[in-house]
């Protein structure tokens, strides 16, 4: 009786053994969920800060008679994730550094925007920018993506897009030709896809319903 009962003590069975595996998956499995609602929500309280940043540079930027010949159309696309960047740094040409006018730099509304080479390891803080897959300089958000920019109703802006033909770059015909914007917002709405990286922030429904933006949406 007294064999029996060490050899009993001696382990588990796989029965037990399975029992306890199951439950370690399933406590990693919660702790893996709660870890990532409250890194989502870090994520987003973050993306609210750096877009009310964003968007007090930008009103800086258009308030600026200097620069109103400058304001550039976006639709809200990728490449309206270019032409945020330009504005708030001054950077027109898209070589990453500021502009000058006959020798005279031309005022950045956003002195905060640091470079971030994504390859020197290391990420520092605060309102980020680097060059997005298309070889653009775009201002980072949380989730790695270009923050977008589309110019409000009651504004007209310039294109600084240029078309591919041919392996060559022309510009269209009505490129420098003002146009009223497309925007939710009277002057500027500036946003971010959210985790998921879908919608296009016209609404807070469907698959902008994670996203995050200077619009007041109105309810229902």
């Amino acid at each position: 009786m007294k064999y029996r009962n060490l050899r009993t003590a001696k382990g588990f069975t796989l029965i037990e053994i399975l029992v306890v595996i199951a439950i370690l998956a399933a406590l990693s499995a919660t702790a893996w969920v709660v870890f990532d609602s409250v890194t989502d929500k870090q994520d987003k309280s973050t993306a609210e800060m750096q877009i009310g940043k964003l968007a007090a540079c930008m009103t800086e930027f258009m308030s600026n008679a200097e620069m109103h010949d400058k304001v550039l159309y976006g639709e809200g696309d990728e490449n309206s994730a270019f032409a945020l960047y330009k504005m708030l740094n001054s950077d027109f040409n898209g070589d990453g550094e500021s502009d000058s006018v006959k020798g005279v730099a031309l005022p950045i509304a956003c002195k905060e925007l640091t470079y971030y080479d994504q390859g020197s390891g290391e990420k520092p803080e605060g309102l980020l920018y680097s060059k997005n897959e298309a070889g653009q300089f775009v201002i980072l958000d949380p989730w790695g993506r270009g923050y977008r920019y589309r110019l409000g109703y009651g504004r007209k802006g310039v294109r600084s897009s240029a078309a591919s033909k041919g392996g060559k770059v022309k510009r269209a015909k009505d490129a420098d030709k003002p146009r009223k914007g497309p925007g939710v917002n009277v002057d500027f709405d500036i946003f971010t896809l959210g985790p998921d990286g879908l919608g296009d922030g016209l609404s807070n429904k469907g698959e902008n319903e994670d996203n995050v933006s200077n619009i007041k949406f109105l309810k229902g």
